[in-house]
């Protein structure tokens, strides 16, 4: 049978001290590093594309028939369109 010790098998095992607990209202020393968490843009976009709404299968069908037939595209859609578009490019006009 085999006998694992771990790598330093004379040094036998230590206890670790807690430290004493910081109070929450306490400010964090300057000399203390501090933890950043950096999202990058991918993890960003990846994360909203878990927030889109399931594909219906429903809509697509009526819109595909709505294209093939040339009645999806009426002056009151394209309207829409363009001024959700401008809303989207110039938040503050």
């Amino acid at each position: 049978m085999i006998n694992v010790e771990g790598v330093h098998p004379s040094i036998p095992p230590q206890s670790v001290e807690p430290t004493a607990p910081v109070a929450p209202d306490q400010p964090v020393a300057a000399s203390q590093p501090a933890d950043v968490v950096e999202i990058s843009s991918a993890a960003q976009l990846a994360a909203k594309v878990q927030e889109l709404p399931d594909v219906r299968p429903d809509v697509v069908a009526r819109v595909k028939a709505e294209i093939e037939a040339g009645t999806y595209e009426t002056p009151e859609r394209i309207e829409v369109t363009v001024d959700r578009l401008m809303e989207d490019l110039f938040p503050n006009s």
